[in-house]
């Protein structure tokens, strides 16, 4: 009778052990990989929640903690950051490379291109600036994101999860980001007719081909391709592997980062929203697949506003276009909540550490702060006047 009372008592421990392991809102493959992952891989970025008799939680490079967790969890999350800012320094540095080198690079060989510092726009052939900027804009989200993959040694079901385990919210998403960027739109307007007012140009610029095959191409290229594969780094990558420190934290830190590698002033307020809320719908669906729809869903949008805005100089059908998805939206949305109100709230919880202090060390961080000086310098040059 002992023996089976050790035995029944360490099997309870065990499923004890797995309920602090798994994921919230996640399926069942998702947190058997993601246990597998924590319990075999040793690096030092690697922090997981476990209740032991006399432990509190464990870390790879220290072992189990019997006494303030808060403090060998700052220590992993000032480790994890930093591998995640170098990374950042490597995307900014291909963008400067990107935008500001290799177009005077192509024009000195005879390619027909030019980049204008002053009005911050390519000319010249609008094929080949099309395809060289989907080239270029593919090799500065997959070359980074696919080192710091390198470094974690995640499993790919980890980082990129697709299963929908909320169908409701998934349905959902397509309407309630129709309502963000309605709204969004709106509230744009009046921010930017306040950096206006200091002689800052908001007026944007995009490439829309006149020919069938052309449009095809920034269709699949700029509406869905990119979006997709910035989701997957973002949503995906990074989202996942910031959460392991609470689910609060990998959305702020998703939003801050999506939000500053735009490097234009005129949208950081909508990505950064638009960044939250997607970052909120991937969690609560438990699927990246939900980033991609949302991001494609506000590409669409965008181009559409850019085509009656500034190629039609339509302002009835830029605001038909406007009040129309935020009606849609707003419907969808109300209707959702009617009907599957349990499926939408998220409990966040901060783990040992406050979110003042997440953010503290996210902010003090040597590689965030070299990033953020360089995206505020790109940011700076970026910056259009009004002449």
């Amino acid at each position: 009778m002992k023996i089976n009372s050790d035995i029944k008592n360490k099997s309870d421990f065990r499923e004890q052990e797995d309920d602090k392991l798994n994921i919230r809102y996640q399926d069942k493959e998702y947190n058997e990989s993601y246990k597998k992952w924590r319990r075999e891989n040793k690096d030092s970025i690697g922090f997981f929640y476990v209740e032991k008799p006399n432990c509190i939680t464990y870390s790879d490079d220290i072992g189990f903690v019997d006494d303030s967790p808060e403090i060998q969890e700052e220590r992993t999350l000032r480790r994890a950051v930093s591998v995640l800012g170098r990374v950042l320094v490597l995307r900014s540095a291909l963008d400067i490379v990107f935008k500001y080198l290799i177009p005077p690079f192509l024009e000195h060989i005879g390619a027909d291109i030019r980049y204008d510092f002053f009005d911050k726009t390519l000319y010249g052939d609008p094929d080949f600036i099309a395809v060289l900027t989907f080239i270029l804009n593919i090799i500065s989200m997959v070359l980074p994101v696919g080192l710091l993959m390198g470094q974690l040694h995640m499993p790919v079901k980890v980082m990129l999860p697709m299963k929908i385990t909320n169908k409701p919210m998934f349905r959902a998403s397509i309407p309630i980001m129709l309502l963000i960027c309605g709204v969004c739109s709106a509230m744009s307007m009046i921010y930017e007719h306040m950096l206006s007012s200091v002689n800052i140009d908001t007026s944007r610029t995009l490439y829309f081909p006149d020919t069938p095959g052309g449009m095809v191409f920034i269709v699949l290229s700029e509406v869905i391709i990119v979006p997709t594969i910035s989701e997957l780094c973002t949503r995906g990558v990074i989202l996942q592997f910031t959460r392991q420190f609470g689910d609060g934290t990998a959305l702020i830190i998703t939003g801050i980062i999506t939000a500053t590698l735009c490097n234009d002033i005129t949208k950081f307020c909508f990505l950064f929203i638009a960044a939250i809320a997607i970052g909120y719908f991937t969690i609560r669906t438990g699927s990246v697949l939900t980033a991609v729809v949302m991001r494609v869903t506000m590409q669409f949008f965008a181009y559409t506003l850019y085509y009656f805005d500034y190629l039609r100089d339509d302002d009835m059908m830029l605001m038909a276009m406007i009040f129309i998805s935020v009606a849609i939206g707003f419907f969808f949305t109300i209707l959702f909540l009617y009907r599957h109100s349990d499926c939408f709230g998220m409990k966040i919880n901060s783990r040992y550490m406050t979110y003042d202090k997440k953010l503290l060390a996210f902010f003090t961080s040597a590689p965030i702060i070299i990033w953020l000086t360089a995206g505020f310098i790109i940011t700076l040059m970026n910056i259009k006047f009004i002449s």
